[in-house]
């Protein structure tokens, strides 16, 4: 799994974390500010210096993005998430984008508990989002065409619902934190893998797809893996397995069931 560890040894010394919050407050927003309370968009910032271009501390700061786009022009980070309880949201239908960031669109960092809602991240040159701390939640995410990686979890407890990591160029979704869960997201067409376990213990991979990658479909990297679950997900068309159990006594550890899929490297796949 020499692809597996090139992901491991790049993000590990990514961090991150963030909360929703609904902002009724409207002010302008510029390239570098700290925002500690409610703010909404009301234009384009476009290639920003500044890392993080923005911060969001919580418990009493959030942003929504308000369809608008955020770019970096040389900024490690675009949007870090700080403090507790902090909110990101995009509240409109067209997309509110963080892009072109070196090091991450997104960085969920902090005490945790911050809601990601709606938020798009595209075209960063290495992660979409980094989720270094614990209790955090995405719904209806997106994490897309990527440099690296879509979403790189490294903290506990973190949720994600209905979130669409594709088209990275290493994997959708890595998961090193403990107790994550996903489910009814999309990991397809990423050049590696759609969804990797690596030294992941009691996670959560249910109704997910994760189909057409490079690779594999869904990727257990882990020597000795303790209470994993996947159930119900699909993987079709990738191109090396569908559904890939590396750790040192497959199935041990991780409970695969249920799952919809043309190929695996063990029977006890199911």
């Amino acid at each position: 799994m020499k692809k597996a560890l090139h992901i491991k040894s790049i993000l590990m010394a990514t961090t991150g974390c963030g909360l929703v919050g609904f902002a009724s407050i409207v002010s302008a927003v510029s390239c570098g500010d700290t925002i500690t309370t409610a703010e909404v968009l009301d234009a384009d910032i476009i290639n920003c210096a500044a890392s993080p271009a923005i911060t969001v501390t919580g418990p009493t700061g959030s942003l929504d993005l308000n369809g608008f786009t955020l770019s970096c022009d040389g900024s490690a980070i675009g949007i870090l998430l700080d403090g507790s309880f902090a909110g990101l949201s995009n509240s409109q239908p067209s997309s509110g984008t963080i892009r072109a960031c070196d090091t991450a669109g997104i960085s969920v960092e902090g005490t945790g508990f911050h809601t990601i809602v709606g938020v798009t991240t595209s075209e960063n040159g290495t992660l979409g989002v980094s989720v270094s701390s614990d209790n955090n939640f995405f719904n209806s995410s997106s994490h897309t065409d990527n440099q690296d990686t879509g979403i790189y979890i490294s903290g506990d407890e973190n949720s994600f619902f209905s979130v669409d990591a594709s088209g990275n160029l290493a994997a959708g979704i890595a998961i090193f934190g403990d107790y994550t869960r996903i489910s009814q997201s999309i990991a397809r067409n990423n050049d590696f893998a759609g969804i990797i376990l690596i030294d992941a213990n009691y996670t959560s991979v249910i109704q997910n797809t994760a189909s057409s990658n490079g690779e594999y479909g869904i990727l257990v990297d882990d020597t000795g893996p303790v209470g994993n679950i996947i159930l119900g997900n699909q993987a079709q068309s990738n191109i090396i397995r569908d559904m890939f159990d590396d750790s040192s006594s497959p199935c041990v550890g991780t409970t695969w069931f249920a799952n919809d899929f043309n190929t695996s490297n063990e029977s006890c796949i199911e």
